[in-house]
């Protein structure tokens, strides 16, 4: 399919009873937006289009004008017109941002183009013309049009610009506007209607929908790369059940949308809230819907923007969001897996700016491992008050709907959908029947009696319906899961049977290839062919040695991908969407022999990246598909070196602590079953035991930032190696530690550092008053005064044994490290033993009291401090 390109857009319009002649820009296969006063319709005249791949001219019609807007949308055969033009994304320019204003583009048919077709001929030809050029949101706001202010050569005469007019404006790759006119005031200025205005109309927007099978909504285009895309409308299952296709109506959620939707329009030009619910209950539907009330035009009100935050975006400048002219909301999807991007854009936001306000909401199945600690951070940053947290349940969607309302409405909605984009050109074979809304319940027969249930079970239902009455080869299914899974294959091999040939395409590899794609992503290309490679090599894993594959059809596979699921991110390309993604990768597991996640984490293609992704994936599909866990536990055990760490990571920061303790059991059990094998490394399992032990006790005590605390280990680890190195193998020119290395802080729950800060100041406080006490005894007095100087020996020494072990990772095999702090012990307890205290505590348990004190000092010193990292960070 052709993208968003202008050129490939590009429609010559021509009406000759009028005399009139211009450009036209195809939203879709068949449907073209252009100037009225350049096609005229009415009055019997016969109005043609011919797009850039076309010898001859097509009729079209009217379906929709306005001639105060200057404003007609024609149809033409589909076939004839734009065959093979994706529908095309509307936008509009929120941000005043100078250093990133994008480049605009219109491409038309200027009459200073009109060419011969050669020295001798007579016969001319209407050739194109592009314009670049840059568009200031505020220019000609108040007239309700924007003003392009073109970069490069320009006509000497105005009149020469005539026939640009109905070309479609586009900032990266999105239309935002249509050339109208050119401003005779100004030599390099292009006046271009807005978009957003014509949406606006509901009229517009409905013939719109008609022939696109999507409702059209508006985008920030100059936002493009920051946020995520609208996705383009397809057959597939993934599609209708994507919450951002917006294909069946929000249900519930009243209260809720109103609560933040007032928590929006608050006080503050930053604020950060959570919102949490389990999978399927209407998280992103939530926020789509919240969006296109916040942007719908209300008398004067300013209306808002935004969008979903992109996961790889290809520039992190966050400023841009700040210096908006319009309100944004920002979402943040899987918000527990991406909070050093949170990071960054609230240091972004934080700064004092003259834009708009702006809202960013986390969405994430829960929020006790990350969000408190996440809060604290955002509020130090003043990026707004950051305390508010929206919790979403099953029981919110179905407000005022019992489960066979929303399966009627649903199955209602598919159906329409459905008819829309097979109107639009999309259209599967293998369907005998046509798609209705009162199609047999096969699937959803006795739903009315489910209680409790998240709103996507009733979806998945519905549409699966919908989809056996369209293809009885469905109906054999035993499983509207299954019903989808078939749907969404049919899907994967159309595309795939239009760029690889019918005799050519390989299902049962492409189903693990697409599981491949969802579970390692590709930020890049480089990362894309990794994971193809991956997966082919894991899907023909038992077949012995093989030859490499053709480098040719790995890329050809690739291309499929990219079609079949593009990014919605600026990442190479997408995948497809929940709830099909758990099933899909448990059936590519089955196929695989249960084997498929085992082997595509320990592949040595894949970046670290990749493999932090695929365990997340793995962790979020598993609470619906559980073998999926076990998968990842065996990789986990055979590959502990490289996997280890990152699977500590990636489930202390996404999972809650009652999950994470049972991930990191289940972990625990694997690798003592691997280490029990006669072919592995002792040491590194050894290794294994300890490192996930202390993670497990840190996870114990509700520990926050654990992310921080692995990073400790880890260069705890690697200190202890250097340092076993350094002993067998003295090096006389290693270099020193670096004087400025950071100090990271141990960070725990609330009533956990009171008791250890009240230990420490107490411990400090028993020595010192047992050193008075002792000191004032008739067995010291005839020491003299030089006796008092115990009583600033003694606490400093234990300060200083506080200090030493918790501000760097101590070397555990050198003798001093047990010798200091018991030496300090004894000389403490002597000292207790002449005071003679008027305590119930025999002499022998002033150690253990000592020793217990001495460790809370030195704890509190990591939290209230810090620590310092090994000089050199483990290679993960």
């Amino acid at each position: 399919m052709v993208g968003g390109g202008t050129a490939q857009r590009t429609v010559e319009v021509l009406n000759q009873a009028a005399d009139s002649y211009g450009t036209g820009c195809l939203l879709a296969p068949g449907l073209i937006l252009t100037a009225h006063h350049v096609a005229k319709p009415g009055e019997g005249h016969v109005v043609r289009v011919r797009d850039m791949a076309s010898a001859t001219f097509s009729e079209a019609v009217a379906v929709w004008e306005s001639a105060e807007w200057d404003v007609v949308l024609l149809v033409a055969d589909r076939a004839l017109v734009g065959a093979g033009v994706q529908a095309v994304g509307f936008g509009e320019l929120v941000s005043d941002y100078p250093a990133r204003r994008p480049v605009c583009s219109t491409t038309g048919f200027a009459k200073a183009m009109r060419r011969k077709v050669s020295a001798r001929s007579e016969r001319y030809v209407d050739d194109l013309k592009t314009v670049d050029g840059r568009i200031a949101p505020h220019t000609g706001s108040r007239s309700k049009m924007y003003s392009l202010e073109v970069d490069g050569a320009v006509v000497t005469d105005v009149r020469n610009w005539q026939g640009l007019s109905g070309a479609g404006v586009f900032c990266n790759g999105v239309l935002v506007a249509m050339a109208t006119l050119v401003d005779p005031q100004w030599d390099r200025g292009i006046l271009v209607r807005p978009l957003s205005h014509l949406l606006a109309d509901k009229s517009f927007a409905a013939a719109v929908s008609a022939h696109t099978g999507m409702a059209p909504r508006l985008q920030p285009a100059d936002l493009k790369g920051l946020l995520d895309d609208i996705p383009s409308p397809t057959l597939s299952s993934s599609h209708l059940l994507d919450p951002r296709a917006q294909v069946v109506g929000l249900t519930g959620m009243t209260d809720l949308i109103g609560q933040i939707e007032q928590w929006c329009n608050g006080p503050g030009q930053v604020d950060v809230a959570a919102v949490t619910g389990l999978g399927g209950t209407g998280k992103s539907r939530l926020v789509v819907e919240l969006l296109s009330r916040l942007t719908a035009r209300h008398d004067n009100s300013r209306p808002w923007s935004g969008g979903f935050l992109s996961e790889t975006p290809p520039h992190t400048d966050y400023g841009m969001l700040a210096s908006s002219s319009y309100p944004l909301l920002i979402a943040v999807d899987l918000a527990e897996a991406h909070i050093p991007q949170i990071r960054d854009l609230a240091r972004a936001l934080a700064v004092p700016h003259d834009g708009a306000c702006v809202r960013v909401l986390l969405l994430a199945r829960g929020h006790d491992g990350w969000w408190p600690a996440l809060s604290r951070y955002l509020r130090a940053q003043q990026a707004g008050a950051a305390r508010e947290t929206f919790m979403l349940t099953p029981d919110d969607a179905l407000e005022g709907h019992g489960p066979e309302n929303i399966y009627v409405e649903a199955k209602a909605a598919f159906a329409r959908r459905i008819r829309l984009l097979q109107q639009a050109g999309h259209a599967d074979s293998t369907w005998s029947d046509t798609v209705v809304a009162d199609a047999p319940r096969r699937y959803g027969d006795g739903i009315e009696h489910t209680l409790r249930q998240p709103v996507i079970y009733h979806h998945v239902a519905a549409l699966a319906d919908v989809l056996a009455r369209a293809n009885p080869d469905f109906a054999r299914k035993d499983h509207p899961m299954e019903v989808l899974l078939a749907n969404e294959e049919n899907y994967l091999r159309r595309i795939a049977e239009a760029r690889l040939g019918t005799g050519a395409v390989d299902m049962k590899l492409l189903h693990t290839l697409v599981s491949a794609q969802l579970l390692a992503g590709a930020t890049t290309a480089r990362d894309g062919k990794a994971a193809i490679r991956a997966g082919f090599d894991v899907h023909h894993h038992g077949y012995g040695a093989t030859a490499p594959p053709d480098p040719e059809r790995l890329a050809a596979l690739d291309d499929v991908l990219a079609a079949a699921y593009p990014a919605v991110d600026g990442a190479h390309w997408g995948a497809i969407g929940a709830p099909l993604a758990a099933a899909w990768l448990t059936e590519a597991g089955t196929s695989n022999g249960g084997e498929f996640v085992e082997h595509f984490l320990q592949h040595d293609v894949l970046a670290p990246e990749q493999r932090r992704r695929t365990l997340s994936t793995v962790i979020r599909a598993a609470q619906e598909q559980p073998a999926l866990a076990d998968a990842a536990h065996r990789a986990v055990a055979s590959d502990p070196e490289r996997l280890l760490p990152l699977a500590a990571q990636t489930i202390t920061t996404e999972l809650g602590p009652d999950q994470a303790q049972q991930w990191l059991a289940d972990l625990e059990h694997s690798i003592t079953d691997r280490a029990a094998q006669p072919d592995v490394d002792r040491d590194v399992y050894e290794w294994a035991a300890a490192f996930l032990g202390e993670v497990q006790a840190q996870v114990a005590t509700g520990a926050e930032e654990m992310d921080e605390f692995i990073d400790v280990l880890l260069h705890e680890d690697t200190a202890d190696e250097e340092d076993d190195e350094a002993e067998s193998e003295p090096d006389t020119d290693a270099p020193e530690r670096p004087a400025d290395l950071p100090l990271i802080r141990t960070r725990v729950s609330v009533p956990i550092r009171i008791v250890i800060t009240v230990l420490a100041v107490g411990h400090l406080g028993l020595v010192t008053a047992t050193l008075i006490i002792a000191l004032n005894s008739d067995s010291m007095r005839g020491v003299g005064w030089a006796r008092w100087c115990f009583l600033a020996g003694v606490p400093s020494a234990h300060l200083a044994i506080a200090t030493a072990y918790g501000s760097r990772p101590p070397v555990r095999r050198v003798p001093i490290f047990w010798i200091a702090p018991l030496f300090i012990i004894v000389w403490t307890t002597a000292f207790a033993v002449m005071a003679h205290l008027p305590l119930p505590l025999p002499w022998a348990l002033w150690p253990l009291v000592f020793g217990i004190g001495l460790v809370a000092l030195a704890f509190a010193w990591r939290m209230w401090v810090g620590r310092f990292p090994a000089a050199e960070p483990p290679t993960v």
